[in-house]
């Protein structure tokens, strides 16, 4: 497949990204993990990360702006660990460069949800708006209370991962066939 039609490929998972966080759905479950990834593996490094970072600040800022519940701007530090964490898989994606396979994505979408719970939920045990008590048993209570959240974050990520790489993968033996029939 062509980098060009890569890129489109790239825009429109930007493009469902984006809208599936407007949709109802469980917390978050939702594409942004898995298109960093694929962007990361399929463009340069840097674009994936611009992409994954770009779908969370322009959904969080549309969310922000229609006063969307549970969307927008809250405390800095736990935005940061946030959007840290949609750039992550831009660079396990780019660790996949042809070697994107069934063994390969998934355990590169799981692995990535696993940092987003740790460090996330790290920062939010940070977060004095969230009332944990700063100590050990505090930070196990966050992780603990964190885990229904998890869930979602790990099936939304396996899934769309599923979704645009297998997508990718049919559309490129469809353009693989096609240019050898015309050959």
């Amino acid at each position: 497949m062509s980098v060009n039609k890569i890129r489109l490929l790239t825009m429109a998972y930007f493009v469902i990204a984006v809208a599936l966080r407007f949709l109802p759905h469980g917390v978050n479950f939702n594409a942004i993990g898995a298109l960093a990834l694929f962007a990361g593996c399929y463009l340069t490094a840097t674009q994936g990360i611009l992409i994954g970072v770009g779908a969370m600040a322009v959904s969080d800022t549309l969310g922000h702006m229609l006063d969307w519940e549970s969307m927008g701007y809250y405390h800095r530090p736990t935005m940061l660990a946030v959007y840290l964490c949609a750039a992550l898989p831009s660079l396990l994606g780019w660790a996949l460069r042809g070697r994107a396979n069934l063994v390969t994505v998934p355990s590169a979408a799981i692995g990535s949800s696993v940092i987003f719970f740790l460090v996330t939920n790290f920062a939010s045990w940070l977060d004095p708006n969230m009332n944990y008590p700063q100590t050990f048993a505090g930070l196990l209570q966050s992780y603990v209370a964190a885990i229904p959240f998890a869930g979602n974050h790990f099936t939304g990520t396996l899934i769309f991962a599923s979704v645009f790489f297998g997508l990718h993968a049919s559309l490129s033996r469809a353009t693989a066939g096609q240019t050898q029939r015309v050959s």
